[in-house]
């Protein structure tokens, strides 16, 4: 039994503090391929950062591009919907004073009355009459004169509809 109580069996010497052993020292040797290599990294880096920022400012700007465009653009949607407002009241204001009523109060009021039958005359004009007089000076147009003249009222017909 006094075996078992003895401390045998632990090992503390592995707990005790050991002296260091001196490590010998290195000596860096920087060689040129070693030192190219570092610049390259260096340079690298310095360009990797440098597109990041330039990337950064571009978004920026267009960010601050497009607020602009779209303050633009609420300005430019305020006015249309003034000009539209504006036009409806004109509108408004136009059928107010062409309407049927307001002609015939205002022509009432000048003193005229609608035509009475007694008022119409009828004019007879036989077939062999004709009611073109040519000035005096005046020629004819020539065949290109008219052709052109044609051709003109084609075009203003085709962009009128």
């Amino acid at each position: 039994m006094a075996s078992r109580q003895s401390n045998l069996a632990y090992d503390l010497s592995l707990f005790e503090t050991k002296p260091k052993k001196a490590q010998p020292l290195l000596n860096v040797v920087k060689t040129p391929k070693y030192q190219r290599r570092d610049r390259m990294l260096a340079i690298r880096a310095v360009s990797t950062v440098a597109v990041v920022v330039s990337i950064i400012c571009v978004m920026l700007y267009s960010r601050a591009q497009l607020t602009e465009l779209t303050d633009r653009i609420g300005t430019y949607n305020t006015e249309y919907q003034n000009l539209v407002s504006e036009r409806t009241r004109l509108n408004a204001e136009i059928e107010g004073k062409v309407s049927l009523r307001s002609v015939e109060e205002s022509a009432k009021s000048m003193g005229l009355d609608k035509m009475q039958a007694y008022q119409v005359e009828y004019v007879v004009v036989d077939e062999d009459e004709e009611g073109v007089v040519p000035a005096a000076g005046e020629q004819q147009p020539s065949f290109a004169q008219k052709l052109g003249l044609y051709i003109q009222s084609f075009l203003e017909y085709i962009h009128l509809r």
